[in-house]
């Protein structure tokens, strides 16, 4: 007579028949959580702040300060202690931390489909002050129909001097208070003394821009050494900040400058500071994302434009080096030195160490990303959500890393990956279906690395608005109306209740299973008030038997470890079984009679 015994417990491979799973294989796992042998729950989420229920992603600042000083000699009881919270209404939010060299304002930079580039100090973001747009505008250098700009420089005068006669070039740019400097001004071209005083004048103000942009707080003049008009390596020749006390080394008026070239001569001026941002424009208003490269710079996109910043210099954007794609982009992963652009057709990948030496080069694999949220950087390469499955893109290539756990039919109809967003933990892949409609969301995770552990699905997530990591523990923060939990939480008690169903036994004439007994571990029972619908706070574990696919018993289980008779009078050839439990199970034994299953 048969003896089923399953002391090994595993999750669900959707591409496989229920009835052709390996033992031990579930057709349906919900809550588990099962890296170990036992059928046991994976830890729920436990609330980390309140948050307002319109935020959608969250960003943890940790406090700047030491521990202990004198007014705080404890450290915090855990680790998010008095640290900043910043939340945005938005799901896209990409966020990159400041790559300069002591930043002494602990720069962030924000960008969103809606918000757009933007950026904000550490010092504001404690205070609750809001987000500056990202980028310096400079001096205008349109060229108008009469073949002027209004904002170039104009030389007033050239006094003084000897022979020879030289050519030189002046610009001048405008710098912010965070020492943030903007694109030049159109060059004005003069001839005189190469020893002469040049007056250049016009070198306008900057607009006031409110407080969408930081305060303008100096002008800088260049001018080129003697040379042809073609000329285009420019040197400091003078900063003034805007409102000092005139005349002020040169300064005769806030628009004009007297360079005296017998003082700040060629020889010295070659020793002064080049003009870098000749063509430093800001990004684009309407870039919808970016990623940060290891090299120190952004790459941004927008529908199917890629735009790179300057290195150490985020708000810095020179057209020279946008690149256009095929297709749209949906989002960027990045892998090592390489950024992979995700699109609606076929991905590509940009490689170089700096923005002017990039390149584009496109896949020869179509596989479109259809969820921005979807794409998830891991060591292994970028993953995201195609028609197909999950698709990864590393160094050997293109992969459909879900081919062996799910089928396309049920990917697109049952994991709906449209609406994927998603993070790396261990090394899973933890989603959340994002629907329209509250009540349509749910999640799960899956282990491509660990066939045992599969795929699982979690119940009480109807809330859940998104899914974020935190930047430093790295631990995932789940968003949910008005909360923010952190996911799996350590904690020795506290269990999801777990919901496993088994593959389908078929035995090859009709048997009835007359005992069962199922061992668990009394003391780890959990009555955490999470999972109710999977099975009430008071309850430990529940037995359900299938047979012929009808429900022949359903109770709860009596006894740890004992023998529970089961329902006789009848046979059936396909039996299948379910296991509800609030508490790790070891092993579940099912046989004919008692005794039999005594001698299993």
């Amino acid at each position: 007579m048969p003896v089923l015994k399953i002391q090994g417990f595993s999750g669900t491979i959707p591409v496989t028949g229920d009835r052709a799973l390996p033992d031990g294989f579930a057709a349906e796992s919900f809550n588990t959580w099962l890296y170990g042998n036992e059928l046991r729950g994976a830890r729920p989420p436990k609330d980390v702040i309140a948050i307002q229920t319109t935020t959608r992603t969250v960003l943890r600042v940790p406090r700047n300060t030491p521990y202990p000083t004198a007014s705080d000699p404890i450290p915090p009881p855990s680790f998010i202690g008095n640290d900043t919270w910043k939340q945005f209404q938005e799901h896209d939010v990409d966020i990159v931390r400041g790559q300069l060299v002591d930043d002494l304002y602990d720069r962030w930079y924000f960008c969103s489909p809606l918000g757009g580039p933007k950026f904000n100090t550490y010092a504001r973001m404690v205070t609750g002050l809001p987000d500056y747009k990202l980028g310096v505008p400079g001096p205008n250098t349109d060229i108008a129909a009469d073949g002027t700009n209004a904002d170039a420089p104009v030389i007033v005068s050239i006094v003084g001097g000897a022979a020879p006669m030289v050519t030189r070039a002046y610009v001048y740019t405008w710098v912010n208070e965070f020492g943030e400097e903007s694109s030049s001004s159109l060059p004005v071209i003069g001839a005189g003394n190469f020893d002469a005083v040049w007056t250049i004048g016009n070198i306008k103000d900057p607009p006031a821009l409110g407080v969408d942009y930081p305060a303008y707080t100096k002008k800088r003049v260049y001018r080129t050494v003697t040379g042809a008009s073609g000329q285009t390596t420019f040197y400091r020749v003078s900063e003034h900040v805007i409102g000092a006390t005139l005349p002020d080394g040169g300064w005769t008026s806030e628009t004009t400058f007297a360079d005296n070239t017998a003082v700040m001569t060629d020889a010295v001026l070659v020793n002064q500071l080049r003009l870098e941002s000749i063509s430093w424009a800001p990004p684009p208003p309407n870039m919808k994302g970016w990623i940060a490269m290891p090299n120190g710079f952004l790459v941004g996109f927008d529908d199917s434009n890629i735009y790179m910043s300057e290195q150490y210099h985020f708000h810095a954007w020179p057209p020279e080096y946008k690149i256009a794609t095929e297709y749209p982009i949906v989002g960027l992963g990045i892998l090592g030195e390489t950024c992979v652009v995700c699109t609606q057709g076929f991905p590509a990948t940009i490689t170089g160490a700096k923005p002017a030496t990039c390149s584009l080069t496109k896949a020869t694999t179509g596989e479109p990303c259809l969820s921005r949220g979807s794409i998830v950087s891991t060591p292994q390469g970028i993953v995201y959500a195609s028609h197909n499955g999950l698709i990864m893109i590393s160094p050997q290539g293109i992969e459909n890393i879900t081919s062996k756990l799910i089928t396309r039919d049920e990917w697109l109809s049952k994991y709906e990956p449209a609406y994927i967003r998603a993070q790396r933990y261990q090394n899973g892949y933890l989603s959340l279906r994002m629907k329209d409609a509250p009540g349509n969301r749910s999640a799960f995770f899956l282990d491509p690395t660990e066939l045992r552990v599969a795929l699982t699905e979690f119940t009480d997530m109807q809330d859940l608005r998104n899914v974020n990591v935190d930047f430093w523990s790295g631990e995932v923060f789940l968003v949910f109306d008005g909360m923010l939990k952190r996911w799996d939480a350590p904690s020795e008690t506290d269990l999801m209740p777990v919901q496993w169903k088994s593959k389908e036994f078929q035995f090859p004439y009709q048997e009835n299973f007359g005992a069962y007994a199922i061992y668990w571990d009394d003391d780890r029972f959990s009555n955490y008030p999470f999972g109710v619908s999977v099975l009430p706070v008071d309850q430990k574990v529940r037995f359900k038997v299938y047979a012929d696919r009808r429900v022949v018993y359903d109770q709860l289980v009596p006894k740890n470890g004992r023998p529970i008779r089961l329902p006789a009078g009848f046979k059936a050839d396909i039996w299948q079984f379910e296991i509800r439990a609030r508490a790790p199970v070891y092993s579940m034994h099912v046989a004919s009679t008692v005794k039999e299953l005594r001698s299993a």
